[in-house]
This record gives structure tokens, C-alpha cells and sequence, in this order.
């Protein structure tokens, strides 16, 4: 499929996918793992496309910090520039990327914007996390994802955002886990 549209917003509404994971640790340590954002290179970041690159500064991100990054799917391609919204130790973190999407196939270019927000609920010496992707803006959809355009494919296309999302987040947790055993 080629790209639904270039110009403007080709998005009827916003596109959101929610996934759910249980960490046998912490809040604290979960949101400790998702707010060092150096480490991210590490477990490969919790988004279901695969982290190549990326420039942040040290220590725990808060609200406002600012950074870059580079990431690709089995489709696209991406130069992502993030700001860190809210970091509300050890419950939420939320950050919106400007990204720039390329496809592999034909190089059909297109501008998003995402938003990315982790909710973590203490569970006793363990927590549950959601992942919520919102995409809120998009000037175009190459390639395959084209059929978010299209209310009869829509639901396939869904079901398969939310699985590469689930094991993005299934990397977050893992590398929580590690960390506590390390």
C-alpha cells in the first residue's frame, strides 16, 4: 500500500493502543528503569519499534528534559526528537515525540506526533504498567499502515500495534526485573 495522504492531518481522530504488563517488582524500580534515559540503549526501549540510537542526557529524566533518538520497524524508519512531559515518581511517565517516519519500501516520508505514557501501579513489592501510544497527528501512513486509514482493516492493524507494543513493553519489565537481581 502506498501513502494515504501527504498534506495536513490525515487522521480522522487519533489512533491509541494500550497494553498491560505485571513486573514481579516495584513501582519505583520500574519507573527508575523507564526514566534513565541513557539506559534505554540497554533493553532496547518499550516501543514496538527497535531502538537504534540515542541522545539523552544522564541520570532521571523529569519534566522538560529534551532528546533524540533513531529507531526502526520491519516498515519504517525514524528520527524522533522527545519531550519529557510528566515523571511523577513512581506512578506516571509521559513524553511527546515529534517523529519523522520513512519508509523502508519506497522512502514515502511523514511527519507524527505521539504520545507515550506509562501508568504504574504499586501492586505490594510489585507493580502493573500500561503503555498508552497515542498517535495524534500524522501527515501521512506508509506503507502498511495505510490500513489504519481504513475502518475494515483498521482492527488488524490495531491488533498488530498492540502486540509489538506488548513485547516492547515485556522488554521494560524484563530489564526491571534484571536490575533488582543485578
Amino acid at each position: 500500500m502506498k501513502q494515504q495522504s501527504t498534506a495536513g492531518n490525515v487522521l480522522n481522530h487519533e489512533i491509541a493502543v494500550t497494553v498491560h504488563q505485571h513486573a514481579t517488582v516495584p513501582a519505583d524500580i520500574v519507573f527508575d528503569v523507564l526514566a534513565n534515559l541513557s539506559h534505554h540503549m540497554l533493553w532496547g526501549g518499550a516501543e514496538a519499534s527497535t531502538l537504534l540510537s540515542m541522545q539523552a542526557p544522564p541520570g532521571q529524566a523529569t519534566a522538560g528534559t529534551e532528546f533524540t533518538s533513531t529507531a526502526e520497524d520491519r516498515i519504517c524508519r525514524m528520527r524522533d526528537s522527545s519531550v519529557v512531559t510528566e515523571a511523577l515518581r513512581p506512578w506516571m511517565f509521559e513524553r511527546v515525540t515529534e517523529s519523522a517516519v520513512e519508509s523502508k519500501k519506497h522512502g514515502t516520508k511523514a511527519s507524527w506526533l505521539l504520545v507515550h505514557r506509562y501508568e504504574i501501579e504499586a501492586a505490594a513489592e510489585q507493580s502493573d504498567v500500561s503503555y498508552t501510544c497515542r498517535l495524534v497527528r500524522a501527515s501521512g501512513l506508509p506503507g502498511p499502515l495505510a490500513m489504519f486509514g481504513f475502518p475494515v482493516l483498521r482492527s488488524l492493524a490495531m491488533h498488530e500495534w498492540a502486540r509489538a507494543n506488548k513485547e516492547g513493553l515485556g522488554r521494560l519489565i524484563a530489564a526491571a526485573e534484571t536490575s533488582v537481581r543485578a
